[in-house]
């Protein structure tokens, strides 16, 4: 069953609504480490995360740099390649093993004109990321990087222990050195 993190959004969707999602979308289970997209492609499908946590990252000079992370009840898609059209400058991978809702793009739209309401969830999922995408990008402007872990645990914690932190540190925009010490002194305070 699909399930959405919080009741907010789950009651914006109709059982008939997901009824008819479920006929249209394909099962996916992956392992940790696949990639689903890869710069230069385009995105055809939607994802919805049943289980597990995907990543999106960006490879520069040799340095891999996390833009976001996605969990249970969420999307994962190329905001530029699935909306716009346009080759993914992104790579998106899984961090653990992840089973997922695939939809086609052109099956998602019909699904969206079939149930205009959901127009309304698809405005929730784009103000959420880009209010998460604000706010990321402020800390990386104005906040510590203490500061920047601690809100990560504020906003992630249903993921701060399921990824690497490798991974954490590139998306706080830290060396994974200067990223240890971080999370040494958050224990020594915590």
């Amino acid at each position: 069953m699909l399930k959405f993190p919080d009741s907010d959004i789950a009651s914006l969707v109709s059982p008939d609504a997901i009824r008819v999602f479920l006929q249209h979308v394909t099962r996916l289970d992956l392992p940790e480490n696949e990639l689903i997209l890869s710069p230069g492609q385009q995105q055809q499908h939607l994802y919805f995360i049943k289980k597990g946590v995907v990543r999106s990252y960006y490879k520069v000079f040799g340095n891999e740099w996390t833009n976001w992370f996605a969990a249970e009840g969420n999307p994962a898609f190329s905001t530029e390649s699935f909306l716009n059209g346009n080759p993914s400058t992104e790579f998106i991978e899984t961090c653990t093993p992840v089973s997922f809702y695939s939809i086609s793009k052109q099956e998602f739209q019909q699904f969206l004109n079939e149930f205009p309401n959901l127009y309304q969830l698809a405005f929730v999922f784009m103000h959420r990321y880009m209010s998460v995408a604000e706010n990321r990008m402020y800390g990386l402007h104005v906040l510590t990087a203490y500061e920047r872990y601690e809100r990560f645990i504020e906003t992630h914690k249903n993921i701060v222990n399921r990824v690497k932190m490798q991974h954490i540190a590139s998306y706080l925009g830290i060396t994974p050195t200067h990223f240890s010490r971080v999370r040494k002194e958050y224990a020594q305070r915590g």
